[in-house]
């Protein structure tokens, strides 16, 4: 079975995203499949949970994936969420630290293992704990714990698993990673004004969409996008329930659901 071709891919891809020219209170975020973004925020362009499989590689996919590791150039910073495969994956991690020498990997402790094991070298590492925050190249990153098949945390190392608010150039975007709700996360989203929150709806371990809806009922993001779905046979969902249920719910929501390899340029 042939797999859902992205928008744009390749050499155009990697063109749009060098030549895009944001204003302040502007961000441009392209989905290249599954939890992995492209952002790019005023001058900085960050690559969120790189994955790519070629058709034919393992595992199957039913997406085609828009950039090869080697084509996920110009990155001021790449974030990994956690250690699973589709969110730090040591076949395309180690391309994409190469493609974009200069930018540093944040990722929680588990992750730097893996990422370890795949050759990164541990000064391009920044190991997030939750909690905590970076600051580089006009970005503050705050790293929030997630609950993907539960809180798991280490009192020496910190949580298992992470999301990301990523802050700059008038903007706020939230990427959770996996998640599931959990007590004290919604404390921890109170703290921001969200821009784009970018919400899991597959419920495999995972936010099913009815708890997507609930969150943007409580935390009122300005802008909705639902990920992680379209990817893997037996664990993705139809994003038509989502926008259906919140039009019911939240009917004032504004909500963008994306195809792979499309820009979507955010203005607050």
């Amino acid at each position: 079975m042939s797999r859902t071709p992205a928008v744009k891919k390749g050499a155009v891809l990697q063109a749009e995203i060098a030549k895009t020219k944001l204003r302040e209170g502007e961000a441009a975020l392209w989905w290249l499949g599954q939890a992995t973004f492209c952002f790019k925020i005023g001058e900085a362009v960050v690559y969120f949970d790189p994955f790519y499989r070629a058709e034919g590689q393992k595992p199957d996919t039913l997406q085609e994936m828009p950039l090869r590791p080697d084509e996920m150039t110009g990155a001021s910073l790449i974030c990994c969420s956690h250690d699973h495969l589709d969110h730090t994956d040591p076949l395309t991690l180690p391309g994409a630290a190469k493609a974009s020498p200069q930018a540093p990997i944040l990722l929680p402790h588990l992750a730097r293992d893996v990422a370890r094991k795949a050759g990164i070298p541990l000064k391009r590492m920044r190991v997030m704990r939750g909690d905590d925050a970076y600051t580089a190249d006009g970005l503050h990153v705050t790293a929030l714990p997630s609950a993907h098949m539960g809180v798991e945390y280490d009192l020496e190392a910190g949580h298992r698993y992470l999301g990301y608010v990523l802050q700059g150039n008038d903007v706020t975007i939230y990427h959770p990673g996996d998640t599931q709700p959990y007590v004290g996360w919604r404390e921890r989203i109170d703290r921001f004004t969200l821009d784009v929150a970018l919400l899991p709806i597959n419920g495999n371990d995972n936010l099913f969409y009815p708890q997507a809806v609930y969150f943007c009922a409580n935390h009122r993001p300005r802008v909705a996008v639902p990920i992680h779905y379209g990817m893997f046979a037996g664990n993705t969902e139809d994003p038509k329930k989502f926008t259906d249920l919140m039009a019911k719910n939240v009917p004032d929501q504004q909500v963008k659901v994306l195809r792979v390899g499309e820009r979507y340029i955010y203005r607050r």
